[in-house]
């Protein structure tokens, strides 16, 4: 074999390490995020959890993207007494106009929550019919009015 093609393939080898190394890192901390915003939701809904209002499961799902390849992902479920139920469910890292979407599922209505650089590091939005998405601040009280609005809906 000729050293020019055997440095031509050292080359794109460590080229090609270094790109996977990279997505690693990123996969990993898309995932500290995911496990971040659910501890964050957690934290609000306690003292709902500890009047047994509601439970609280967490559970792993299978994401597939492009860059990251597939890779297990925190997701939860809230569980009222009454049985209702709204659910968590990361959708993945690479989307339109944000750094990582998380779907809030709460009977037929989806809210995003989507990742931004800029603290709290996420906010709501809404897709109202064709148009754009109507945006809302991240923050406890927003949550718990989503959740008040869908169980006094059903």
């Amino acid at each position: 074999m000729s050293s020019q093609l055997e440095e031509i393939l050292e080359k794109k080898k460590e080229q090609l390490d270094k790109e996977s190394r990279d997505w690693k890192a990123r996969r990993d901390e898309w995932l500290r995020q995911i496990t971040v915003l659910l501890e964050t939701i957690r934290g609000w809904i306690k003292p709902l959890e500890d009047k047994q209002y509601l439970s609280v499961e967490t559970t792993e799902i299978t994401i597939t993207e492009e860059l990251l390849g597939t890779y297990q992902a925190p997701s939860m479920v809230i569980t009222f007494f009454t049985g209702e139920e709204v659910k968590l469910i990361p959708k993945g890292l690479h989307i339109i106009a944000g750094k990582g979407r998380v779907d809030l599922k709460l009977g037929q209505r989806e809210i995003m929550i989507v990742g931004q650089d800029e603290e709290p590091g996420w906010f709501f939005a809404e897709r109202e019919g064709r148009g754009k998405p109507r945006y809302f601040e991240f923050c406890k009280d927003n949550f718990e009015q989503l959740l008040q609005e869908y169980l006094e809906s059903v």
